[in-house]
């Protein structure tokens, strides 16, 4: 399942963390488009997003999907791959960030 960043957020803030660090309205900040494929792989349905960054990188993190095709609901894997591919811009935000010195 996606991770929380904004219960960690929170956190930081309600403990007084005041040092450099990314946050979602910094990733948010930086998106201008966001698209969203499914496609079926050996009979399983998955869902994918793709996040493209204001200098074109596209990021694609984990696909959603479901164990019992009832459930499969495009809103819900919608939500879930969004926030998959949410998650790996952290990392590279964070690589970003570090390599600028």
């Amino acid at each position: 399942m996606a991770q929380d960043h904004t219960e960690v957020e929170k956190m930081m803030k309600d403990q007084g963390c005041t040092g450099e660090r990314i946050t979602s309205d910094l990733i948010k900040s930086r998106i201008t488009e966001t698209e969203y494929s499914t496609i079926v792989v050996c009979g399983q349905k998955l869902m994918f997003c793709g996040i493209k960054m204001d200098n074109g990188f596209v990021v694609v993190g984990k696909p959603a999907t479901c164990i019992d095709p009832a459930n499969w609901r495009d809103e819900i894997g919608q939500k879930i791959s969004f926030d998959n591919s949410f998650s790996e811009i952290w990392k590279l935000e964070a690589y970003r960030k570090l390599s600028q010195g």
